[in-house]
Parts: C-alpha cells; structure tokens; sequence
C-alpha cells in the first residue's frame, strides 16, 4: 500500500488553467515543494490485494534507490542497466497469476503477489511509491497525471475514499524535485 493512513491534507495553492488539459491545480506537497495535478481531485486509490499490475514494469532505480537496494539484494542478479539507468529487472516468472502478458514480472514479486523488498526490508524503491501516477516535467513544473494505462489496468483506483490529491506525500518521494530528470516516462 502506497504511503500513510494519516489523513494528511495538503495546501491546496490557486488554480492556473492547462492549454490543452483543462483546469490544473497546483498543490504544495512538501514546504516549497509543489506539483501540478492533472487529475480530478476526487480519484482516490489504494492498493487491491491481488492486484500486480504495476509489478509486471521494470522499475527506474534512482541513484539513491539503487545504493539502498545495494544492501537488500544482489545487485548483479536483480538490476540491469537500459541506455545509462538502473532498473529493476523483469524476469520469466514460472507461473500464471501476477505476471504480465509476456509472462514477466519484477524481479521482487513473488509467488503469493508481495513484493519481497517491501514485505522482508519494509523498503520498496520511490519509483515504486509513484505508482498509479504518472511524472512529467513542464516549464520546471513537475506536473502530475494518472498513468494512462492504470484506468484500464489498475484495480485500486476509485475503490477507496483515499483521495490521492490528500496524500501526494505517499505517492511522491521528495527526492523528486532533487532530480535532473524527475519524469516516469522512462521505461525498461
């Protein structure tokens, strides 16, 4: 399950109007640090037991991530490099469920459909925080969007009464305003 339980709110800042998206609204996620949503403000979303989708990507490392992974996991068996960036792997899963249509999954999904980082090292990498969310980077903004592909594939969204805009924190490690590239378009 991505983030907390706490029922943070977050400052809310005007509304500034998207040329081609309609109404956006900007929200300060940490102290000085805001995001532009892209996304209605009622979706809510938590994670549904049994629901692996976001599990079946290769996963960006960040350099941070990856030194954290450094001491849970075997760095040569679990990681791979694509022009210049860490990922976690994919690997062939021998099995039917929690497996992508290629028959591929992360390296850390198991079996039974749990991540082994987060459930053996309470750890899961930030670009696994992200998930169901979409990053992108305009005009210095880090604007924020719901993955296209969640609202066919993703069970957790609309589920809950969790609204995502309230929780950015859980979603959005702050480590991603300190990033040449913040963007999750990068893909394995």
């Amino acid at each position: 399950m991505n983030g907390d339980e706490s029922g943070s709110t977050k400052t809310e800042l005007p509304e500034t109007a998207g040329p081609e998206r309609g109404e956006n609204r900007r929200v300060e996620v940490y102290p000085g640090k805001e995001v532009v949503v892209e996304f209605d403000p009622s979706l809510t979303f938590e994670c549904v037991d049994g629901c692996t989708w976001c599990c079946h990507h290769g996963v960006l490392l960040y350099e941070e991530d990856f030194f954290e992974l450094a001491g849970c996991a075997p760095l040569a068996e679990s990681t791979t490099q694509v022009r210049g960036e860490d990922f976690v792997r994919k690997e062939p899963k021998e099995r039917d469920e929690h497996v992508g249509e290629d028959g591929q999954a992360c390296f850390f999904l198991r079996d039974d459909g749990l991540c082994a980082l987060h459930a053996e090292h309470d750890w899961k990498p930030a670009r696994c925080s992200v998930f169901p969310l979409s990053v992108t980077v305009e005009n210095s903004d880090i604007h924020v969007s719901v993955r296209e592909e969640a609202h066919e594939h993703c069970d957790g969204l609309d589920v809950s009464e969790r609204r995502v805009v309230d929780h950015l924190d859980a979603f959005l490690p702050e480590l991603l305003w300190d990033l040449d590239n913040p963007e999750t378009r990068r893909r394995l």
